[in-house]
């Protein structure tokens, strides 16, 4: 009994880390405050060897909530704008291989690693799926999560600074937020959660914990059956979690350890910003009209969760923001899961 109290007291000192973080954060007014504070604190103090106690259970949960509140920024105008968005869409997979193509050559020609390593360290389709579809196979999952981990921080730093200092974006941002708003609402999303994750989990859909909910309550909303927004308050509590988790992959890590994967991960999103300029380009090119802020956002190659936290927060369209990343995380899943038995058969090393 004593070890259980001991433990959750280490795992309320941990989330009280995490919130003063954000807090932090909130108070200097960095971008996406309540993820990039709790991700740094915890970083840090990973990184210099103590412990950051955080449950596994809660993880599932925020992904789901998210889920559920990408799902319900869609709506009856999704129909409407179907033609636009399946034109982007088919743009998409040419990004997606112009990007694995490119980092995959960095990583095996110029960084040296070994084949499987520079195959899923190249494979932009969410941190918690690649490293689970590597592990399977052998690859190292610390570089992995160190090479994810950096694309995404550095993806979300800038897609942040650009909504910051460019003025025709940052007008977007919602000045009045209501932490409370949509309490009432909060029943009925936390069953589309979970049935959504359910649901999700019980046909194998790639990234279930999120997509399932996004899918199930998406289509709610497409024909407008509910009204489940979440309460704003959700929202950050979920980025405190997620943030504090991407924090905790640096634990125990020496500067040697970090140097290589992190400039692996540094150089490789770098690389991913050419095939993004270049899509857009094609896209502007077909005569393809949309708000930039959404198409940027969209063509980002960050995690699915952290790019549709900062398209909340920011104002972009959720409808073309979330099908975006949520095709792509599709499609790189879909490849992973194809490479996986390829090398299981072929016995790659």
């Amino acid at each position: 009994m004593k070890k259980i109290v001991f433990k959750n007291q280490n795992y309320i000192f941990s989330f009280l880390i995490a919130f003063s973080g954000g807090l932090i954060a909130h108070l200097l007014n960095f971008p996406l405050p309540w993820m990039f504070g709790p991700l740094i604190l915890c970083g840090l103090i990973s990184a210099y060897g103590k412990n950051i106690y955080l449950s596994e259970k809660p993880r599932p949960i925020c992904r789901a909530l998210l889920g559920c509140a990408i799902g319900a920024n869609f709506s009856p105008e999704v129909i409407e704008k179907a033609s636009e968005i399946l034109v982007s869409l088919m743009i998409l997979p040419v990004f997606v291989l112009l990007m694995i193509s490119s980092t995959f050559l960095f990583l095996f020609k110029w960084m040296k690693m070994d084949l499987k390593t520079s195959i899923y360290g190249s494979l932009p389709g969410g941190l918690n799926e690649m490293v689970a579809l590597g592990n399977e196979v052998g690859v190292d999952t610390r570089k992995i999560t160190l090479i994810h981990s950096t694309r995404i921080v550095i993806v979300v730093i800038c897609a942040s600074m650009l909504v910051m200092f460019v003025p025709e974006f940052s007008d977007n941002i919602t000045q009045e937020i209501k932490l409370f708003e949509n309490l009432l609402n909060l029943p009925i999303v936390f069953f589309i959660s979970y049935l959504g994750y359910f649901l999700g989990k019980k046909i194998n859909l790639p990234g279930y914990s999120i997509i399932g909910p996004m899918c199930l309550s998406g289509s709610l909303h497409i024909f407008d059956l509910v009204q489940a927004k979440p309460s704003f308050i959700i929202i950050i509590i979920v980025q405190i979690f997620l943030g504090s988790y991407l924090g905790v992959q640096f634990k125990n890590i020496s500067i040697k350890d970090v140097l290589g994967p992190m400039l692996s991960g540094l150089c490789t999103t770098l690389i991913s910003f050419i095939p993004l300029y270049l899509s857009i380009l094609i896209l502007f090119h077909l005569g393809f009209e949309y708000d930039l802020l959404s198409m940027i956002l969209s063509y980002s190659p960050g995690g699915q969760p952290e790019m549709n936290i900062l398209a909340l927060s920011v104002g972009a369209d959720m409808v073309f923001v979330g099908t975006h990343h949520v095709f792509r995380v599709f499609l790189v899943i879909m490849l992973a899961a194809i490479i996986q038995k390829f090398i299981k058969k072929s016995n790659l090393d």
